[in-house]
C-alpha cells in the first residue's frame, strides 16, 4: 500500500516539475514544483489525521456543493446580465453564490449524518406491542430492566380495558392474573428510561382480542411481544413478527457442556441399536447411546455433544453403567449420533 502511494507521489512530482519548468524555467520552476509538492504532502498528512467518515462527508458535500454552485452561479449570472450589472459585480456575485452553495451543502450533509449517528435506535427500532401473556410474565420486568426494550414498548388501551374487565370476573385465577398484569404495568411505567407508550387504536370492543392485537401491530408496522408462539395467535392468517419470551429464554439458556453428567429417564427406544431417548424438564430431547437397555429407568449419562435442528435442540449422551466388577464405564458412542433427526 505504501509503495503504491509513493509511486503516485513521484509521478505527480515529475509532472509538477515538468509543468513548472516549462512555465518558469529550470532554475525558478524546480523550487516552485518542490514547494507545491511539499504543501500538498502536508495537506495529505493533515487530512489523514481526521476521521475517515469526516473526510468522506466533506468530500461528498463538496462534490454536491460544486454541482449546485455551478447551477446557482449560472442563474445569478443570467439574472445580472438582464439587469446590465457591471462585470466586476457579476463576477463577485457568482463567486459568492458558488461558495455559499458549497458551504450550505457541506453543512447540510454533516448535519444529516450527525442526526443519524445520534438517533440510530429511533430510525431502526420497531415498537413492540404487548400481549397480556407477556405483561403477566415476570421475565418481562427483567428484560425491561436490562435496557433492551428502551423506547420500544407499546401498550394498547384495549388491553388495559381488558385488565380492568378481568377484575370483575367470578374466576379467582382470572382476577389474580389481572392483578399481576396491573402490578407489572405499574413497574414498567416506573422505569423512566423505558417511556412505555399507551395508545388508543379505536377498535371495536366486539372484535376478538387477538385480532385487535394483530391489527394494532400492523397499523404501526411493529412486532408483537408475547409468551405465545406466532401459531397460537389465532384470528388472523397474516400475523406480524412475534417475539416470544419463551423463545428468548430458551436461546439464552446455557447448553449442556461436553462431559457433564445428567440424570435421564429413558422413555423410548432410539432409531439406532441400543439407543434410548429421554427428555429434560424443559422438553429438550436427549439421545443416549447404550440407553436402550434401560427403558423406563433413570440412569446417569455423560454429555457427548449437542446439535440444533428444525425441531429444536438435541443432546447426545453416553450411558454410564457398571461392569461385572462394579466399576463405572461409559457406553461407546454411536457413529450415527450426529445425523439423528
Amino acid at each position: 500500500m505504501d509503495r503504491n502511494r509513493w509511486y503516485f507521489r513521484l509521478v505527480f512530482l515529475a509532472f509538477a516539475c515538468m509543468l513548472a519548468m516549462s512555465a518558469f524555467g529550470l532554475f525558478a520552476g524546480l523550487p516552485i514544483a518542490l514547494l507545491a509538492f511539499g504543501a500538498l504532502c502536508g495537506l495529505e498528512l493533515t487530512c489523514s489525521k481526521f476521521a475517515k467518515k469526516r473526510v468522506n462527508r466533506a468530500l461528498l458535500g463538496l462534490a454536491l456543493g460544486t454541482l449546485i454552485g455551478f447551477v446557482v452561479a449560472s442563474s445569478v449570472r443570467a439574472v445580472l446580465a438582464e439587469l446590465d450589472a457591471s462585470h466586476a459585480s457579476c463576477n463577485l456575485a457568482m463567486l459568492y453564490s458558488f461558495l455559499a452553495s458549497c458551504y450550505i451543502t457541506i453543512m447540510s450533509v454533516a448535519r444529516y449524518e450527525t442526526l443519524i449517528a445520534k438517533n440510530p435506535a429511533q430510525i431502526k427500532k420497531k415498537q413492540l406491542v404487548l400481549d397480556l401473556t407477556a405483561l403477566e410474565d415476570p421475565r418481562l420486568i427483567e428484560l425491561a430492566r436490562s435496557g433492551l426494550l428502551d423506547h420500544s414498548l407499546l401498550m394498547p388501551s384495549f388491553m388495559i380495558a381488558e385488565i380492568q374487565k378481568s377484575f370483575e370476573s367470578p374466576d379467582e385465577n382470572v382476577r389474580l392474573r389481572a392483578k399481576r398484569c396491573q402490578e407489572h404495568l405499574k413497574r414498567l411505567e416506573s422505569f423512566a428510561e423505558l417511556k412505555l407508550e399507551v395508545k388508543d387504536f379505536g377498535f371495536s370492543d366486539e372484535e376478538e382480542l387477538n385480532c385487535r392485537l394483530v391489527r394494532a401491530a400492523k397499523s404501526i408496522d411493529g412486532y408483537i411481544l408475547s409468551s405465545y408462539e406466532p401459531s397460537q395467535l389465532k384470528g388472523d392468517e397474516d400475523v406480524p413478527t412475534t417475539i416470544s419470551l419463551d423463545t428468548i429464554a430458551a436461546a439464552l439458556k446455557p447448553g449442556a457442556q461436553r462431559g457433564e453428567i445428567l440424570q435421564i429417564k429413558i422413555q423410548r427406544l432410539g432409531k439406532e441399536p441400543k439407543q434410548g431417548v429421554g427428555y429434560l424438564d424443559d422438553g429438550t430431547m436427549v439421545v443416549v447411546n447404550g440407553g436402550g437397555e434401560f427403558l423406563g429407568e433413570t440412569i446417569r449419562t455423560q454429555v457427548l455433544s449437542q446439535k440444533y435442528s428444525s425441531s429444536g435442540k438435541i443432546i447426545f449422551c453416553n450411558a454410564i453403567t457398571q461392569d461385572e466388577k462394579g466399576q463405572m464405564r461409559v457406553a461407546e458412542s454411536s457413529p450415527y449420533h450426529l445425523s439423528y433427526q
